[in-house]
């Protein structure tokens, strides 16, 4: 995924946007350099039950936001492996999460976090 840093919140938070909308996450990598685009692999550490911080989505888009210091995702479920690990499309980019049950491939999930368990790895393309 190709983001755009904006700024740092704290000692390794950082707010970005993307082509899917903006957030906040954890930096994992040297001091990150404001307004400078990175292609990134984002890494989600939480575990998401339904009903409470996953549902199925209304809406049939993958997008990223930064809603009341939560970072909420819209993903497509492509795949739903056991033990409800769930392999997600967001845009152009493959996402794995872990939630209490699994659903049904090619529906859509809204899930929400909090932007320390949402990791950015900047990698070399």
């Amino acid at each position: 995924m190709k983001i755009t840093l904006n700024g740092k919140i704290g000692e390794h938070l950082v707010t970005f946007e993307s082509d899917l909308g903006h957030g906040a996450a954890h930096w994992q990598d040297n001091k990150p350099l404001s307004n400078t685009s990175y292609h990134i692999e984002l890494e989600i550490n939480d575990f998401f039950e339904w009903g409470k911080n996953i549902t199925l989505a209304e809406k049939h888009n993958c997008s990223i936001n930064l809603i009341d210091n939560h970072i909420v995702f819209n993903a497509k479920v492509i795949s739903c492996e056991e033990q409800g690990l769930l392999v997600l499309s967001l845009g152009k980019d493959i996402i794995f999460i872990e939630a209490s049950h699994s659903c049904d491939i090619g529906s859509y999930v809204s899930f929400f976090t909090t932007p320390d368990n949402v990791m950015l790895h900047p990698i070399e393309l």
